[in-house]
C-alpha cells in the first residue's frame, strides 16, 4: 500500500506582524501623550502670560472710622443694646480690571456671638480700575445674648471704654477686563476692631485707628 505524501507544511505565525502592531500602538500612545503634555504647557503658558499682562491684585478693605454710641449689656435679661456706625473703603488696585460687587453681607460679632447682620449692597456697584469706593454701615438695635464667663471680659472692656468687635463679611464679586465680565467669586473679609465708646457725646481717651481687614478669595 502506497504511503501518503505529507501535505504542505503550515507556516509559523508571522512574528513580525505582532511586533509591528505593538510598535504602532506604542507610537500612537507616545504621540497622544506628547500632545496632551504640549496642550497643558500651552495652557499654563497662556495663563502665565495673561497674569504678566493683567497683574491681578486682590481688592483692599479698610475700616477708616467707627463710632460706637451705645453698647449696653443687661445680665438679668441677657439683652445687648448697641449702635455702631462704620466707614468702610474698598480699594481696587488693579490697572486693567474693574470689580463688580454684587453682594456684601456684613455680620457683627461680640465674644464670638453674632449680634447683627446688614446688607451693604442693595443694587450692587462697580469699582473702576485704580479707584476707591466708600461705604457706610450702621448696626443698631438689641439682641439676646448669653455671655456667661465672657461677662468678665465685657466688664473689663466697659471699664476701659473700648470694645473688641469682630466684623465678618461675605461677598459675591465679578471681574471685568475690557468687554469681558467673568467669574462669580465669593471672598470673605474679616476685621478685628477695637472701638471706643462715645457716651453722651464724650469720647474715651482711646481713639479708633484705621484697621485693614483680611481678604480671602477662597
Amino acid at each position: 500500500m502506497a504511503e501518503k505524501e505529507p501535505g504542505p507544511s503550515i507556516p509559523p505565525p508571522n512574528q513580525g506582524d505582532k511586533h509591528k502592531s505593538r510598535g504602532c500602538f506604542c507610537c500612537l500612545f507616545g504621540c497622544l501623550w506628547k500632545t496632551i503634555v504640549a496642550l497643558i504647557l500651552i495652557f499654563v503658558l497662556a495663563i502665565f502670560i495673561c497674569w504678566l499682562i493683567l497683574q491681578p491684585r486682590m481688592f483692599k478693605v479698610h475700616i477708616t472710622d467707627a463710632k460706637l454710641t451705645q453698647f449696653n449689656f443687661t445680665n438679668n435679661n441677657n439683652n445687648l443694646q448697641y449702635k455702631l456706625d462704620l466707614n468702610i473703603t474698598l480699594r481696587n488696585p488693579n490697572k486693567k480690571m474693574a470689580i463688580y460687587f454684587d453682594k456684601i453681607e456684613a455680620n457683627a460679632f461680640y465674644e464670638g456671638q453674632r449680634f447683627d447682620t446688614e446688607n451693604l449692597t442693595i443694587w450692587g456697584f462697580k469699582v473702576e480700575r485704580k479707584s476707591t469706593h466708600f461705604l457706610n454701615a450702621t448696626f443698631a438695635g438689641q439682641q439676646w445674648m448669653v455671655l456667661g464667663a465672657n461677662e468678665l471680659d465685657f466688664n473689663e472692656e466697659k471699664n476701659v471704654g473700648v470694645y473688641s468687635i469682630y466684623l465678618k463679611c461675605y461677598l459675591r464679586i465679578r471681574f471685568r477686563i475690557g468687554d469681558f465680565i467673568g467669574g462669580d467669586h465669593k471672598p470673605k473679609v474679616r476685621c478685628g476692631l477695637k472701638v471706643p465708646l462715645i457716651s453722651n457725646g464724650n469720647l474715651s481717651t482711646a481713639r479708633f485707628e484705621t484697621t485693614r481687614c483680611d481678604v480671602q478669595l477662597f
